[in-house]
Formats: structure tokens, C-alpha cells, sequence
């Protein structure tokens, strides 16, 4: 039952990526969360988004900036480990609470987590980013928000950051996996719920990319914002408890 929620809840999310530009593997970690401990949902939901980025980087790969994306992977994995090493050391209560408010945080406070600062972004400043999201993709589980405009500051057009971030996140996601297994995460156990997330996504997105212009994003932004606060909430209320 877990298995075919899961399944539907990533085919949700997978159309709102697609119409809205919604962070969906933020929604989806906080779904999980609701079946599993904050240290096994963020390892599951690296796998379904290991396939939903693995795809969009291989349809834009002629556009992928390959020097900003090399220069933010150079220390995704040690800060994985070390972020693992964070996330397994305090209690789960602890961990449930820290993620209900960074998805508070991603909901109703983004600008919190942007760069302000005006220009290009220097390339080798990229190592301070990439180090940041893998920290936070083995802690809270999603760095999305807050490397996303690191990477607009670094790429030339809108393409070439989708392709240039999508293609970045293969590799924070695989050394978040790495992570957890030596933490003793055990992969095969949950490999049916990431497999019914990963086939989930890539139908959402097929039926997001049909809807595209004929529904008001406007209507699935505060939809997001309702259900991922209620979420939010629930982690929180059940950290405290």
C-alpha cells in the first residue's frame, strides 16, 4: 500500500514540476517523511531523483556547462558523508523537526536561502556551493533551493542552467546513496519504493508536459504551498511528541 502511494504521490508531483516549476522532490521528501524515518526517506528520495535529473540532463546534455558543473562536484561527496554523519548522530526527533522547518522555509521564506549578490558568480566559488548542497541533501534532503540561483548566476541562459543543475544533482545524489549505504542504508530493501518513485516522476512529467499552458500555475502554487505547509507541519508536531 506504502509502494502505490508513494507511486502516486511522485506522479503528482512529477505534473507539478512540470506545469508549475515547483520544487517536486522537495514535496515528494516531505510525503516520505510521513512513511519512514527523516535517514531513510532523504536516501529513497535521492533515488527517485537521481532518475527524474539523470533524464532531464540526458535530453539538454548539448547544453550542460560542463566547467560550472565539475567545479560544484568536486566535494559533493565528502560533504555527503559528513552531512550523513550529521543527520545519523542526533535523534530522529531532532532531524523531524529540522526538516519540517526547512520546508517551511522553502514554502512561505525562499528569499532566505538566495544569492543576492549582483553579477556572474565566480566558478571556483562553486566548490563552496557544491560542498553546501551536499551537506544539505544528506541532512534535510533537498538543496535545490538553495543552489538553484548559484547556478542562474553561473550559466548563461535558462537551458543551460537546467541542464548544467539537473546534471549536478546526478552527481549529489549518487554520493548521497554512497553515504548512506556505508552508513549502512540498505538499498535493496527499498529499491521497489524508489522504483515505483522513479516511474512515477517520468509519468507525471510525460502528463505534466500534455497540461503545460492549459492549466493557471498560479492554482498549483498555492496547492504546493497548502499541502507541503500541512506536511511540514505534521514532521514538526510529530519531532515534538
Amino acid at each position: 500500500m506504502i509502494i502505490l502511494l508513494i507511486a502516486l504521490a511522485a506522479v503528482a508531483t512529477g505534473v507539478l514540476s512540470t506545469v508549475a516549476g515547483l520544487g517536486g522532490g522537495v514535496i515528494l521528501l516531505a510525503i516520505l517523511a510521513q512513511f519512514y524515518s527523516p535517514t531513510i526517506a532523504i536516501p529513497i528520495q535521492g533515488g527517485v531523483q537521481f532518475v527524474s535529473n539523470g533524464s532531464r540532463a540526458i535530453m539538454l546534455r548539448e547544453h550542460v556547462e560542463w566547467p560550472v558543473a565539475g567545479w560544484a562536484s568536486v566535494l559533493l561527496l565528502p560533504a555527503s558523508f559528513a552531512g550523513v554523519a550529521v543527520a545519523t548522530s542526533v535523534p530522529e526527533q531532532a532531524t523531524q523537526i529540522a526538516l519540517g522547518l526547512f520546508l517551511l522555509i522553502v514554502t512561505w521564506r525562499p528569499t532566505w536561502l538566495r544569492w543576492r549578490s549582483e553579477g556572474s558568480l565566480p566558478r571556483k566559488a562553486l566548490l563552496a556551493v557544491g560542498a553546501a548542497s551536499g551537506f544539505l541533501n544528506s541532512t534535510v534532503g533537498a538543496s535545490g533551493p538553495f543552489t538553484s540561483h548559484f547556478f542562474k548566476a553561473a550559466t548563461a541562459s535558462h537551458v543551460a542552467f537546467v541542464a548544467t543543475a539537473a546534471t549536478t544533482q546526478i552527481v549529489a545524489h549518487t554520493s548521497k546513496l554512497i553515504a548512506f549505504v556505508v552508513d549502512g542504508f540498505e538499498f535493496r530493501q527499498y529499491l521497489a519504493v524508489m522504483a515505483a518513485g522513479a516511474l512515477g516522476t517520468v509519468i507525471g512529467t510525460r502528463i505534466g508536459g500534455k497540461l503545460l499552458h492549459r492549466i493557471d500555475d498560479r492554482h498549483l502554487t498555492t496547492l504546493f504551498s497548502i499541502v507541503l505547509t500541512g506536511l511540514a507541519i505534521r514532521l514538526i508536531f510529530r519531532g515534538l511528541v
